[in-house]
């Protein structure tokens, strides 16, 4: 049973056949039974109830944590979730 920091990744986009390659780091991921939630820390200054705008802002770089995670792994990635410093609040991203 692991907690997974700062882990570096490389993933190939291929959406248009042109090869691209996307490198990031996710910032934490632990198993919860056979799959993973993945965490991505946000210090952006965000007010109350603008919650929304900061998932629509991130929800894209996520899912390619996700698709990483996925691939590097071979597990599936159960939740994503950013916290953000400015709320200190847990958000959940529907993808």
């Amino acid at each position: 049973l692991g907690v997974y920091r700062e882990r570096p990744f490389v993933l190939q986009i291929d959406d248009d056949g042109d090869g691209r390659m996307i490198q990031g780091v996710i910032d934490l991921f632990f198993l919860e039974g056979d799959e993973w939630i993945l965490v991505d820390y946000k210090s952006d200054y965000i007010l109350p109830g603008n919650e929304a705008q900061l998932i629509e802002r991130y929800e894209l770089q996520l899912t390619y944590y996700k698709k990483a995670l996925e691939q590097m792994t071979g597990k599936k990635v159960k939740e994503m979730l950013i916290y953000s410093f400015s709320l200190n609040e847990t958000l959940s991203v529907e993808k």
